[in-house]
């Protein structure tokens, strides 16, 4: 096997992982030029593998995993993430949780605080819904995959409402951007932002140097991001420039 073969492979594997990721990036995961990246992705994309978008290319291969899949992920990792998220939340708070399984396992923790809950997430919904909680579900349409409500209808109900914390997840964070698979998931997270007081978006450390395939938002915009202690001290470096981080 060629040298560029070996990469071709490699690059494969990351993008179906990742979903997107920028030329930039897989440059520097595989240590060559980004001009010798660009020429491997024209080549996957003539063999059907890639789809090549401007700064990057997206897997045709890559489906976004399910809920019940992403639970069984990381899930010490997430625990972690979830206790310092609750720490951060005051009590009586009313707060946006937005779908994701780190959100979701921080549900136990943040019920006790007798909070107002604000949610898109169907699994979540479920979980608040057997406590006293004040819950308000977005509605809107179903997106089965990750069992959250998405669209113009589910965006409606933040009209005129007032928000202490917007609590939003990401599927990667490469340099200043934070990632998700379609538009509709980060919009909803971005109009809940922009009602919110306070907005904290939560990543293990693995998702941190990774891309999918839509930029919702600059990560310096929110006001926190919250990870797990097993984050790299190069990695604490590189994103504390952009945002104060907790791990």
């Amino acid at each position: 096997m060629s040298l560029q073969e070996k990469r071709l492979t490699e690059i494969n594997n990351i993008l179906s992982k990742t979903g997107f990721m920028t030329t930039v990036d897989i440059a520097k995961n595989l240590q060559v030029s980004p001009m010798t990246i660009r020429r491997d992705l024209k080549r996957l994309e003539e063999q059907g593998q890639i789809t090549r978008i401007y700064g990057g290319a997206q897997s045709n291969n890559q489906t976004e995993s399910t809920t019940n899949e992403k639970i069984k992920k990381n899930i010490v990792e997430k625990k972690e993430i979830a206790k310092l998220l609750a720490n951060k939340i005051t009590n009586n708070s009313t707060i946006f949780l937005g779908a994701g399984t780190t959100l979701l396992m921080a549900v136990p923790l943040l019920i006790p605080k007798n909070l107002t809950f604000v949610t898109n997430s169907l699994p979540a919904f479920n979980e608040i819904n057997k406590s006293d909680c004040r819950l308000l579900l977005t509605g809107g349409e179903l997106h089965r995959n990750t069992e959250e409500f998405l669209g113009e209808k589910a965006e409606n109900i933040f009209n005129g409402l007032n928000l202490d914390y917007a609590l939003c997840s990401t599927n990667g964070i490469s340099e200043n951007r934070v990632t998700t698979s379609t538009i509709p998931e980060g919009n909803i997270q971005n109009i809940a932002i922009a009602h919110s007081e306070k907005s904290f978006v939560v990543a293990d450390h693995t998702k941190l140097d990774h891309s999918d395939i839509i930029t919702f938002q600059k990560l310096d915009k929110f006001d926190c991001l919250v990870t797990d202690p097993e984050i790299e001290n190069e990695k604490v470096k590189k994103y504390s420039k952009y945002i104060k981080m907790i791990y």
